[in-house]
């Protein structure tokens, strides 16, 4: 380069978002960089302005660590530009998302990376465990077979929920609708679903290498149903625009409107059972989905229906999430 100025390359980029994680951060780092690894990679977490130690705890670490890059927001710019801002500076071939408060089991940097490198997938999906403060774990993602595919609709269901179950070619992660609005809820589904797109070769690895810590006061678990609801506006207008950029198969996206469904039910019967305070300001923000061209009439009608009509909301929720947690969530309502 005439500047004298040359682009380091390396093998894996890691992106961990960072919000008040201190409790968890050393733990998640550890299991980065004790990974046994041929190839080269580097970390870069993104502190997104957090009001507890997490950016000293970051320092800290780095002053041992000369692979992991420190970003810090000076404002909180949420989950999906933290994500966006790390992505945007890395340097590898290959990039992944680990969360702050989770961890890689050992040695999946060499398998992920040399499946990578042998099938020539632009995305390897992977499986996930579950494991909580008691270390009970359960299957989180659950690859059902190895295959290598250019057929979306067969991995479709690895894709809309997770954005760390993946190992992605950089080059599918530039110049992306979503990371550009912040948001904290359905930031995973957006990511998923454009990467999905972009996608042409897929591998799918029933193996785990990623440990899911189910955090509590996690930011996924502390959303608030009124925030999720205002937010939903701004999420059916980006995957719009994925829609429009992209002109995925009808199927697809039809599908990808059912997954997102399946966790907007649920908020609105945390709402009709526990929040109706906020009800009638709710249903507002509900109706303007009609301008939303990928929503169709009968789509809203039902929404609206479940916003007015708590025992319609509770058979929406039986049907795309499961009757136990439709009864749950109206048992916890009327002991009320």
């Amino acid at each position: 380069h005439p500047s004298g100025n040359y682009l380091i390359i390396v093998d894996i980029s890691v992106i961990v978002p960072v919000y008040n994680v201190e409790k968890y951060l050393v733990r998640c780092l550890d299991s980065i960089f004790n990974q046994q690894f041929s190839g080269t990679f580097e970390v870069i977490a993104v502190d997104d302005a957090s009001t507890d130690s997490s950016l000293q705890v970051l320092q800290a670490y780095q002053k041992n660590e000369d692979r992991l890059m420190v970003i810090a927001h000076d404002s909180n710019k949420k989950l999906s530009i933290a994500r966006s801002s790390g992505m945007k500076v890395s340097k590898g071939d290959y990039i992944m998302h680990v969360d702050a408060d989770d961890w890689l089991l050992p040695s999946t940097f060499e398998n992920l990376y040399n499946k990578c490198k042998k099938t020539g997938a632009d995305v390897v999906v992977f499986g996930i465990i579950q494991e909580d403060n008691a270390g009970n774990t359960r299957p989180g993602i659950i690859i059902k077979e190895e295959l290598i595919t250019t057929d979306k609709l067969i991995v479709q269901e690895y894709f809309f929920g997770s954005a760390v179950n993946k190992i992605v070619k950089r080059k599918l992660t530039e110049n992306m609708i979503s990371g550009t609005i912040g948001v904290n809820s359905s930031e995973d589904l957006l990511y998923g679903f454009e990467i999905l797109l972009k996608a042409s070769i897929i591998y799918s690895l029933p193996e785990n290498f990623y440990i899911y810590f189910v955090n509590t006061e996690s930011l996924t678990n502390t959303v608030q149903p009124e925030e999720y609801i205002q937010n939903q506006v701004i999420i059916l207008n980006q995957i719009q625009l994925i829609v429009d950029k992209y002109k995925p198969d009808s199927q697809l996206t039809e599908n990808v409107l059912n997954y997102y469904e399946k966790w907007l039910y649920p908020m609105i019967a945390q709402i009709q059972f526990g929040h109706q305070i906020n009800r009638h300001k709710n249903l507002k923000i509900i109706s303007r989905f009609r301008n939303i061209p990928i929503m169709s009439q009968a789509r809203v009608n039902k929404l609206e229906s479940a916003m007015t009509n708590k025992y319609r909301c509770l058979i929406e929720v039986a049907r795309r999430v499961g009757i136990r947690t439709a009864l749950g969530i109206g048992y916890r309502g009327f002991r009320k």
